[in-house]
């Protein structure tokens, strides 16, 4: 849920695993508040209404209380307010499709915990070729409204326009799910997110969808705390020791995803 960066700042994760984990000072009350946007799949979705939003965010969020010796409590909200959210001491950490970004990291501390990559995601009809952002020049895509997806096509929309091309028309949704929901039935081209996603709608709609541009750099999913040195040390400190006992290789298998997606995390 939900955009791309060019760096992997590896200064953000500790090496080796260590044998205990040191809590946080925002787990002293003996509970872990999540922000979770559950329109996302498997990230973080509904799979049951009335019951609470399970998925590979959810799991690394129990998998961060059980650490920490602490209970998990998820909240949920869009997307766009979940920052906010953080900021505000709604909830103690956001977990939430959320990709580790530069400008992020100057208001708040983070630590990756899965690997992904940016892709656009079409009718399996499709049958035209897409090389880049710009092949889709003229074209209608649904993009989840509050994501740094806005502001990347955005920019390959001034590039369109700086060379004479026709831009892209966004059409921004408060949910994943909704700007999905909009290529299924035919009123955008495609629709930006993560290959995470398509993994699931594969499983969920097969036949239905596919991949029409995948970018070649790989990002991460990174966990997001307000900014304290402690904390942020606690919280790679506890991200390790997930990867290291094979909690997190576990999760992505339970989801279906690589193990690809976690392999180098936490080391």
């Amino acid at each position: 849920m939900r955009t791309g960066f060019g760096l992997l700042l590896l200064g953000l994760v500790v090496a080796g695993g260590p044998a205990e984990a040191a809590g946080p000072s925002f787990v002293q009350g003996g509970k872990l508040a999540a922000c979770v946007d559950p329109s996302f799949p498997p990230m973080e979705f509904v799979q049951t209404p009335g019951q609470p939003p399970v998925g590979v965010d959810v799991d690394v969020i129990k998998g961060l209380a059980d650490v920490w010796g602490v209970k998990a409590d998820t909240i949920s909200m869009d997307f766009a307010g979940l920052l906010p959210g953080l900021e505000s001491k709604r909830c103690d950490i956001v977990i939430s499709g959320a990709l580790l970004k530069e400008e992020r990291l100057k208001t708040f501390d983070a630590s990756p915990y899965l690997k992904t990559g940016i892709v656009m995601i079409g009718r399996a009809s499709d049958k035209d070729s897409y090389n880049a952002y710009e092949d889709f020049a003229g074209k209608t895509i649904a993009v989840q409204a509050g994501t740094s997806y806005v502001d990347l096509l955005t920019k390959v929309n001034d590039k369109l326009a700086a060379a004479g091309k026709p831009k892209m028309t966004l059409q921004t949704y408060p949910k994943q799910t909704d700007a999905i929901q909009q290529v299924l039935v035919g009123r955008a081209v495609a629709s930006i997110s993560q290959d995470t996603e398509l993994a699931y709608r594969d499983l969920q709609q097969p036949g239905q969808l596919k991949v029409l541009y995948a970018a070649p750099e790989k990002d991460q999913y990174a966990a997001y705390i307000r900014k304290d040195p402690g904390d942020a040390a606690a919280l790679k400190e506890a991200i390790a020791k997930l990867a290291a006992d094979g909690k997190l290789k576990e999760i992505a298998a339970r989801w279906k995803l690589p193990a690809s997606s976690v392999e180098g995390i936490g080391s």
